[in-house]
């Protein structure tokens, strides 16, 4: 079968069809997001094995479930999450989705409604954003970096945190409202860390003290590799939870999902992304 790997660059080629595991399900994407990382690993500021299938999230249709899920899935469309709290970062540290049949944990689907729009395609950054909420209510927070999962959860935490203050030295900008861009910190208290890149650096520039929070997006067990000991670390897992879609309905607006996202038939136009997030027809990709 196709699938697009990364073998000394990010490439098309034919593997050999994966089984289904007893808790996995085969599944034939859609659209496939792609993210800061896939960035990340075009560049090399995160390693993936040589062979690794890629695409880490998408709309995906169930193909066929392993014996201990649910058949009652097979057929329906669904969201693959980033992460399986199980097995780890989907298309990172196991294989994606980028490919004609992919196979996947269970533990990283979330079931679409018959009447899905495809803005829902950013159900895991919500769901991170929305869980920040009990962290920073009332503190502080200083986001870093210019991803989906820094303007999404900048945006879940206006109303709650007390000020929000993003560090972007990623190039492309969106304005938020509510959301302070600042180019050397400010007054917080908590720091949330959607950069692959830099954020060590800028947390030293930035004077993190003894005990502060450092929040973290858990798309890998591997990733961060090194984190500062005097930091209170929390990770945030990207999960299915209860109000994911209505928030999506009710907050995200056609107009900013086209800044944030742009839609492609073509990988080779697609890595490095233009924008936060590219949504590749994987559709066309793999018939072409």
């Amino acid at each position: 079968m196709k699938a697009i790997v990364f073998d000394l660059g990010i490439t098309m080629k034919d593997v050999v069809e994966r089984p289904i595991n007893k808790d996995y399900v085969m599944v034939s994407p859609s659209l496939v997001l792609l993210t800061g990382i896939e960035n990340a690993i075009y560049t090399g500021f995160l390693w993936v094995e040589p062979k690794r299938i890629l695409g880490s999230t998408g709309i995906v249709k169930v193909r066929n479930a392993g014996i201990e899920v649910d058949k009652n899935i097979e057929g329906k469309k669904a969201i693959v999450l980033p992460y399986s709290k199980k097995y780890g970062g989907i298309g990172t540290e196991i294989d994606g989705i980028l490919a004609e049949n992919a196979v996947v944990p269970s533990d990283s689907l979330v079931i679409l409604p018959n009447d899905y729009d495809v803005k829902y395609i950013l159900y895991p950054f919500v769901s991170i954003g929305l869980q920040l909420r009990k962290i920073v209510r009332g503190f502080n927070v200083l986001i870093i970096g210019g991803g989906l999962v820094s303007y999404i959860s900048a945006l879940t935490l206006v109303g709650y945190a007390n000020r929000i203050y993003l560090y972007n030295d990623e190039g492309y900008k969106v304005r938020l409202y509510g959301v302070e861009e600042v180019k050397d910190g400010g007054n917080w208290d908590i720091v949330f860390a959607g950069s692959m890149r830099s954020w060590i650096r800028i947390l030293l520039q930035l004077g993190s003290k003894e005990g502060d929070i450092l929040a973290l997006p858990r798309f890998l067990n591997s990733w961060p590799s090194i984190i500062p000991t005097r930091l209170n670390v929390k990770f945030i897992e990207p999960i299915k939870m209860d109000g994911v879609f209505d928030y999506i309905e009710d907050e995200i607006s056609d107009k900013l999902f086209n800044e944030l996202i742009v839609s492609s038939d073509s990988l080779e136009a697609s890595i490095p992304t233009p924008k936060p997030g590219v949504i590749l027809n994987a559709e066309k990709i793999f018939m072409s």
